[in-house]
């Protein structure tokens, strides 16, 4: 199995610190963020993970050159690092989720098997094995196309997420409708993406857009619509969004405070 990890957007948020580092290089407690990604998505069941970065579209050739540095970076960061699986990047053409998933896949000519899709600027924990187990007895007992992680938001921060609403099939929980960022007070609950999902490429593949939109606003709702989107939910210690300095130092703030713990360094095959 697969995983892709969505690190490709220009972090322009999180200037001036990313004019000289990446963002998915930032340090977190000392680690890079994507090294935290990266660590709490390792199982035994994922052989690669494809890390998207910044490719080197559009016509402003400073950002063009600085996305294009940026790539490099992260790609040699990644070469030197001793993972337990194949961990490469591919540079996109950054068009939202959506696009880019399908530019990744027909670059590496995958149109059948599971991949699990990750967003490279969120840092939380939880079983991976656990959701990945759920994700095929769901198929195999409903015929699922994908599966999102989904945990509880807080009331007032809703109209950041994308919210589910679920109901129940013989036993497991299915997403009933899906609405991306709805506005404030109109949430269908209280149930958010956690930023992960698992997707079963030969029967999603021709949903993805090759133009520049989201999979919460392409893929999700007609995967809902049609009773296809299982919804993992769980519980999770944390969950922080890196998208702005002041989201970025309070993780630091929190990590060096013993609130949130990095994933552990050492896996199976790997040199301590």
């Amino acid at each position: 199995m697969k995983a892709i990890i969505l690190a490709a957007g220009k972090g322009t948020r999180l200037r001036p610190l990313t004019y000289g580092i990446p963002k998915p290089l930032l340090p977190v407690h000392g680690k890079p963020m994507i090294d935290w990604v990266i660590r709490s998505i390792l199982a035994d069941s994922i052989d690669e993970i494809i890390v998207a970065v910044s490719g080197t579209s559009g016509n402003d050739m400073e950002e063009r050159t600085l996305s294009h540095i940026h790539g490099i970076n992260i790609d040699s960061y990644l070469k030197n690092m001793n993972y337990p699986c194949k961990v490469r990047t591919i540079p996109t053409p950054q068009r939202e989720t959506a696009g880019d998933i399908r530019y990744i896949l027909e670059e590496m000519n995958l149109h059948d098997g599971k991949m699990l899709v990750v967003y490279g600027d969120n840092l939380t924990q939880f079983d991976i094995k656990k959701m990945i187990d759920y994700h095929d007895r769901c198929r195999e007992a409903l015929g699922t196309s994908a599966t999102v992680l989904l945990f509880e938001a807080p009331q007032n921060e809703l109209h950041r997420f994308g919210i589910a609403k679920i109901k129940k099939s013989s036993g497991f929980d299915l997403v009933e409708n899906f609405v991306e960022k709805p506005p404030l007070g109109q949430a269908p609950s209280n149930l958010a993406n956690g930023g992960y999902y698992i997707l079963e490429l030969s029967d999603v593949f021709d949903l993805l857009p090759r133009e520049s939109t989201k999979v919460e606003n392409s893929v999700f709702p007609i995967l809902a619509k049609n009773g296809k989107l299982a919804a993992f939910v769980t519980k999770l210690p944390y969950w922080i969004d890196i998208s702005t300095i002041e989201s970025y130092e309070n993780a630091n703030k929190m990590a060096h405070d013993g609130l949130i713990i990095p994933p552990p360094t050492n896996h199976k095959g790997e040199n301590p």
